[in-house]
């Protein structure tokens, strides 16, 4: 606001409150029988004066500004250019462009994409599949995998997952994991990951893996393929 309009609404909220207070406080006073009080009287008076001050100044500010914008030359209009004639262009032939050779991406050696499942991999550094409010669990580089918990390296081989100094864990067969001495233990379904022989267990969304009742949640920081997922849910849930 700017100091002009401050001082005209300071006197008029002044003329206003001295007025009306200025005028209660006096009427009050003299139907108790004390006659005028003068405080009342004064503050009365100068809250006439205020307002009378402020209706003056706001309504000469309102004439002004109106006189202002009346004065304002309306802007001419700018004249219309006629259209010139074109020239007659010869005609160029269009040259079309060259197909460009498509580069040829290598292959990764862990890419890959199941017939039967939509998880797909393009190879990272390093992925870790977190325990919401735990921390990391485990590491994945590749083939190769660390339990973070008691810091034993796997190794995926073909469709093998190996323990490093032990020997073969768990085997892959299609969308289905096993262990490599046992029966099967997980299947991927869709955006599921079932047990075999026990129904929906929990649910992979983006980069989350959720159990079925929502007890736990675990975080991937890039995306596993069939292969990783499967052993990621093997070693998670059946060690």
């Amino acid at each position: 606001m700017k100091r002009k309009q401050y001082i005209d609404w300071l006197a008029a909220v002044f003329g206003i409150f001295g007025t009306v207070y200025g005028a209660y406080l006096l009427a009050w006073h003299y139907n108790r029988g004390n006659g005028i009080l003068i405080p009342a009287l004064v503050l009365l008076i100068l809250g006439g004066v205020s307002l009378l001050f402020a209706i003056v100044l706001l309504t000469s500010r309102f004439i002004a500004s109106k006189k202002k914008r009346q004065e304002i030359p309306a802007k001419p209009e700018e004249p219309k250019e006629e259209p010139k004639p074109e020239k007659e262009a010869k005609e160029k032939p269009v040259e079309e462009p060259k197909p460009q050779p498509t580069p040829v991406r290598e292959r990764s050696d862990y890419a890959e994409r199941s017939p039967r499942s939509s998880y797909s991999y393009s190879a990272p550094s390093t992925i870790y599949v977190k325990e919401m409010g735990r921390g990391p669990l485990l590491r994945i580089e590749g083939t190769r995998i660390l339990d973070m918990r008691d810091n034993t390296y796997y190794r995926i081989e073909g469709n093998m997952v190996f323990q490093e100094g032990s020997g073969p864990r768990y085997e892959i067969r299609g969308d289905q994991i096993k262990d490599a001495f046992g029966g099967y233990l997980y299947e991927l379904s869709g955006s599921n990951i079932n047990k075999v022989y026990g129904g929906f267990y929990a649910s992979v969304s983006g980069n989350y893996i959720t159990l079925h009742d929502s007890s736990r949640k675990f975080e991937m920081t890039g995306s596993l393929s069939r292969k990783q997922l499967l052993a990621t849910a093997a070693l998670l849930f059946h060690r």
